[in-house]
């Protein structure tokens, strides 16, 4: 590389100065030709022909480094702060510039090939030194002085530097350097010479839409981040944005019509659009043909486009923003231009999808529902498609029908629960995918189908409160695509249902929360119950469910989920937890449900159950049949949202009169608790007591006792069944009947039998009896002892 010489005379660049001005501004500093300074930095052109081969004819847009490290050299600036002052400090941010050629590509984020907007006021406080950042197709006003920028030299009507500065003549900063025609003038002169900081331009207040779309574009490109508006939810990078306010900017210039067009941008701005002067020939003709799609050549259109853009983009909220584009999108239509979900990624390249989000959601209205979840079109901002492995992760998340407490909210009147349920987990799936409603049906385990689900949706639409449902399947599937769910429904799917809760369980579950267990069909309604509760599918799936007069089954096993007591409702569900474990999910819980504060924002069509009063809930439930009807009618809700409530804080039972437990079979319950197992068994195996004996001595019915010993699975002796020898000794009954004259009742109470099987005993034994009523004891026994002396059978010794 050639080492060129120092400069004799040192000038610092300005703060943003561009790479020519400050060039310019040093040959007026030593008082010498442009061409000298350009030759003594290696700046000069080779040329052959009419054609540059090796250098560009404009170094602001684009230097090598060894140029800049020339030009460092010389003027003692540093190298990087030299590069600075070309355009590619915005490349790939608002410009992008070709590497080899070195040109800046005009059909993308309006990039001007040359020329330079200014500031009159900027150019008479710096004396006349050009801002890098006017060159930009984004700028169009002072931040600043609060005006507009200026676009023409108002003596020559051209654009200032669309053409390098003469070569051979001395700059003046501040002086309109376009050189004329050859025709007109030598090109040794220094061009116009206006002065170029008394042009006037439209004074705008501080807080003037424009101003502020200015200070959004110029913080977006500065810091290659946009964070205002609708960016503040997803920023984006500054290219992106650009691309997306070049994108509706242009559709605006294009498709609305200058009536139109007060409601998009101010009052003030479209007046001073008509008054000003456009250029002429090949510029004003592409403008007239293809407005917006390269950077409009005016301030003041600039200005207007930008602002109308960002009254979409710029809303700090989406309804507003969907709002404006939905009339955006109706100026289109209007134009004979066709525009649907698949059309509007023709706007522009570049764009990302904060701007998708916000056409999908204006154009939602006349999507189907279905379309609608796959496209995210009421969300935002919108997300990447879920892919085959987030599919699958989405699937093992949702039930095969809906949860409870979130279709409750979700329903309106009139829609079946049963056939809503399976259809909005169905739709859940749907979010972000390319799925088929038949094949989102069949993942989730075929509990309903593609038909179905269509149906479903559409009547949501059809009752004005699909848009509050479609956001809230939009929240959950995001929800559940970012969340570990602590169930994994798709196992629950597969498991095996045939061995739960069988009737012997069931019996035994009752028993020991004192509960009735009715009968068969009891024990079958609580088997689909805790079915349903724990693997998310319909009931009528559950084994076991009636294959006939279905209504009425599921009538009786919606009544049994009402009407259940807390003990029974936690005994299920230990039973639950026993089989998840059984099955390998035992760390899992038996039931769950999303977050319910993912609606709290969404005016839903459904009631709320957590609006209900529990107290006053059980108070209208305890000793009705259909409780949950009744209730629901008394508290102005829906009875689905009365049967949320009662499954997780079910009623507890009404207190019952003696008649009543006696009716209701609770003095069994007294009977277990005043003779528990361990304690029949000591009494009727051990002592060997009757059950009439027991009966007695506990004070509960031999009924009870009967019903007792089946329950702790003893067997019962047969009627005179007896160990004579073993249990009673003619000694001993002799000793305690005749001499200690005791009653044959109290020996036989001592004894654990009966006054019949005591009796027994001492015919047997040959002791005799007292008869009842009869002569005094003594009497009788000399008669039955002489009796005896007679037979031979006389007192033992010793008695």
């Amino acid at each position: 590389m050639d080492i060129p010489r120092t400069f004799p005379i040192r000038l610092a660049p300005l703060p943003g100065e561009a790479l020519d001005s400050w060039l310019e501004a040093l040959a007026h500093r030593m008082d010498t030709r442009y061409g000298d300074v350009l030759s003594d930095l290696g700046l000069t052109t080779t040329r052959i022909g009419r054609r540059n081969l090796d250098l560009p004819t404009d170094w602001t847009v684009a230097l090598l480094d060894q140029e800049a490290a020339r030009v460092a050299h010389a003027t003692g600036v540093d190298q990087k702060l030299v590069q600075s002052m070309t355009l590619m400090r915005f490349h790939g941010r608002s410009v992008l510039i070709d590497l080899d050629t070195r040109q800046v590509n005009r059909k993308r984020l309006w990039g001007r090939g040359n020329g330079s907007r200014y500031c009159p006021d900027c150019l008479a406080d710096s004396g006349g030194r050009w801002q890098l950042v006017w060159r930009l197709g984004w700028s169009f006003a002072c931040l600043q002085h609060c005006r507009l920028l200026a676009d023409l030299c108002p003596n020559c009507q051209r654009t200032p530097r669309q053409r390098l500065f003469s070569l051979e003549a001395q700059p003046t900063p501040g002086r309109c350097g376009t050189r004329p025609s050859r025709r007109v003038e030598p090109i040794r002169t220094s061009g116009c010479g206006h002065d170029l900081s008394t042009t006037h331009t439209l004074h705008l207040p501080r807080d003037h839409p424009a101003l502020v779309a200015q200070h959004h574009l110029l913080h977006t490109i500065e810091t290659d981040r946009a964070d205002f508006g609708l960016y503040a939810q997803l920023p984006q990078p500054a290219s992106v944005a650009l691309s997306e306010i070049r994108a509706v900017a242009g559709r605006v210039l294009t498709n609305v019509t200058a009536f139109d067009l007060f409601a998009w941008a101010p009052e003030d701005i479209l007046g001073a659009n008509g008054a000003s002067q456009h250029p002429d020939g090949a510029t004003k003709h592409k403008m007239l043909i293809r407005p917006g799609f390269m950077a409009p050549p005016t301030a003041i259109r600039t200005a207007i486009a930008v602002t109308a853009a960002l009254r979409i983009l710029g809303q700090p909220s989406p309804p507003p923003a969907v709002s404006a584009m939905r009339q955006l999108i109706d100026s289109c239509r209007d134009s004979a231009e066709k525009t649907t979900a698949t059309t509007i990624t023709t706007w522009g390249r570049g764009t990302g999808p904060v701007l998708r989000s916000v056409q999908l959601a204006a154009l939602g209205p006349s999507m189907r529902p279905s379309d609608q979840l796959r496209r995210r079109a009421t969300s935002f901002p919108t997300r990447p498609r879920i892919d085959e492995q987030q599919l699958g992760h989405r699937a093992r998340t949702l039930p095969s029908v809906f949860w409870p407490s979130w279709l409750v909210r979700l329903s309106p009147p009139g829609v079946y629960p049963r056939l809503l349920a399976p259809a909005l987990a169905t739709a859940t799936l749907l979010v972000g995918s390319r799925l088929h409603l038949n094949a989102a049906a069949t993942i989730l385990g075929s509990a309903t189908d593609g038909r179905v689900v269509s149906r479903m949706l559409q009547l949501l639409k059809d009752q004005q409160c699909w848009e509050a449902a479609s956001v809230a399947l939009v929240r959950l599937a995001e929800f559940l695509d970012a969340c570990d769910v602590p169930i994994d429904y798709e196992r629950r799917r597969r498991l095996d249902y045939s061995n739960l809760l069988p009737n012997s369980l069931w019996a035994e579950l009752c028993r020991a929360v004192e509960y009735r267990p009715g009968g068969e069909l009891r024990a079958r309604v609580a088997r689909c119950v805790l079915f349903h509760r724990i693997s998310g599918l319909p009931i009528e799936s559950a084994p076991g469910f009636a294959d006939t007069e279905q209504a009425p089954f599921r009538s009786e096993c919606e009544r049994f989920g009402e009407a259940r007591p807390p003990a029974v409702a936690h005994a299920l569900d230990d039973v639950a937890r026993d089989f998840l474990a059984a099955h390998g999910a035992g760390d899992e819980p038996v039931a769950w449900h999303p977050p319910l504060a993912l609606l709290d924002d969404i005016d839903l069509p459904g009631p709320d159950p957590a609006s209900i009063d529990i107290d006053r809930l059980h108070a209208l439930v305890q000793g009705h049949r259909y409780s949950a009807r009744l209730a629901a009618d008394a508290l102005d809700t829906s009875i689905e949202a009365v049967r949320i409530v009662l499954s997780e804080h079910p009623a507890p039972p009404v207190p019952l009169t003696k008649a009543q437990e006696r009716a209701a079979g609770q003095s069994l319950r007294i009977a277990r608790q005043l003779l528990p197992e361990h304690e029949f068994r000591c009494r009727y195996l051990e002592m060997r007591q009757n059950t009439r004996a027991i009966a007695r001595d506990v004070g509960v019915s031999p009924g009870n006792v009967l019903r007792l010993a089946r329950d702790y699975g003893i067997a019962m002796r047969k009627s005179g069944q007896h160990r004579r020898h073993e249990e009673i000794d003619r000694d001993w009954l002799f000793e305690q009947y005749v001499i200690r004259r005791r009653t044959l009742p109290d020996l036989a109470r001592e004894k654990g039998m009966s006054s019949t099987t005591m009796a027994r005993w001492a015919r047997d034994l040959g002791i005799p009896v007292r008869p009842s009523g009869g002569r005094s004891h003594g009497a009788y026994l000399q008669r039955s002892l002489a009796r005896d002396d007679d037979t031979g059978q006389g007192q033992p010794d010793g008695n």
